[in-house]
């Protein structure tokens, strides 16, 4: 693994992560992982996880660190972050999740940092809108 890229993108909303995200998948192949995908992924196939997950988010709560920690962990792990690298989105977002991050002995190879400034932020976040299907922005 030590010639994959692993690469962490952070930025805020409408910072255009998503567009550099999709650039950066096409460019060096590497798999995207969203924290947000990852636990409805976790959901989804009934895990463990999943299920702890699943009581947080429909009791309206936030996922707390520890699980986030062991779901990002859990998807990296699989044999196609392992072979062809990682992009992720959304992670590390807390110390404690960085913290774990390095204690795991998961280090980026790269990290990308959006700086948009506040006003341009603002216009963009104005003009989004969502598609009510796929949520997809």
């Amino acid at each position: 693994m030590a010639d994959t890229k692993r690469i962490i993108i952070a930025g805020a909303p409408a910072s255009g992560k998503g567009t550099q995200c999709e650039l950066i998948v096409e460019k060096f192949g590497v798999v995207h992982i969203s924290t947000g995908d990852a636990l409805r992924a976790e959901v989804k196939a009934e895990t463990e996880l999943g299920a702890k997950a699943k009581e947080c988010m429909d009791a309206g709560a936030l996922v707390p660190d520890d699980l986030i920690i062991n779901i990002v962990k859990s998807r990296l792990a699989q044999e196609d972050c392992q072979t062809k690298g990682w992009l992720l989105d959304g992670f590390p977002r807390t110390g404690a999740q960085a913290a774990a991050m390095a204690e795991a002995g998961i280090e980026a190879s790269h990290f990308v940092l959006l700086d948009v400034p506040e006003g341009i932020l603002v216009e963009r976040c104005e003009g989004r809108r969502s598609d009510p299907e796929t949520g997809k922005i």
